[in-house]
């Protein structure tokens, strides 16, 4: 199953193609079906499909529109039943599916699913399946101490930087949200300052690095333009040391 926060993205992709291109398969084939009661992809309904980008919290820019895309598409939503819990974990995680549980899970005494049901906890979906948090509760070498020293740190930056955390997954030259390691390595106490060394066994046990065996000599020795650069370079070079 293919992550799907990318949904609004295939559909104005979609439209900007003129239906030639559909990212997966029979997908053009689904949003035609979906649109068809609205008189098809005029003028009107691709603007409207455009506005699906801002997933209004209060309505869905075309009634029922994701209910039905996600009934065609894809094996972890029914129309009758709703979200499947292990469908959803299998395409999009756990983390996921339980910060948006709430929005996924039907109402007490409400089945079968509604469209606004349906398009609400995709909503969720799109919206935390890229979230910082998310991304951090999803990484299973971190201790619990270690996800909540990060997401502390986050708050203390700017939200508008959130957005580059997903970046430190390709292990950059310069660090994507500066002063952001450095945050969360003074929270654990990862590094000695005194002595000027990192402390190896803590880092094992609180960040899963680095790895048995890995040749780590001379990452201590490596330096950046300042403290916060020095941090990020000498925990990158643990951290892909093997």
């Amino acid at each position: 199953m293919q992550r799907r926060s990318g949904l609004l993205v295939a559909i104005c992709l979609w439209i900007s193609m003129n239906g030639s291109l559909a990212l997966l398969e029979h997908e053009g084939e689904s949003i035609n079906k979906c649109i068809k009661k609205y008189g098809g992809l005029t003028p009107e309904i691709g603007e409207r499909l455009e506005r699906f980008k801002e997933w209004s919290e209060g309505y869905e820019e075309i009634p029922c529109f994701t209910q039905c895309y996600l009934t065609e598409m894809f094996n972890f939503y029914n129309n009758q039943t709703g979200f499947d819990k292990v469908g959803v974990v299998r395409a999009f995680g756990s983390p996921v599916y339980e910060a948006c549980r709430s929005k996924l899970e039907p109402k007490w005494g409400s089945s079968p699913s509604s469209c606004q049901h349906a398009y609400e906890g995709f909503h969720c979906i799109t919206n935390m399946e890229s979230h910082p948090f998310t991304l951090i509760d999803g990484m299973s070498s971190l201790s619990p101490a270690a996800k909540d020293a990060m997401k502390d740190c986050l708050q203390e930056v700017h939200q508008d930087e959130w957005s580059s955390f997903a970046a430190f997954a390709l292990n950059p030259v310069n660090e994507p949200i500066p002063c952001f390691t450095r945050c969360f390595v003074d929270k654990l106490r990862i590094f000695d300052e005194r002595t000027r060394r990192w402390q190896l066994e803590v880092m094992k046990q609180e960040l899963g690095v680095p790895a048995k065996g890995a040749r780590i000599w001379g990452c201590h020795r490596q330096s950046g333009r300042d403290r916060c650069a020095t941090y990020y370079k000498q925990f990158t070079c643990y951290a892909l040391a093997v």
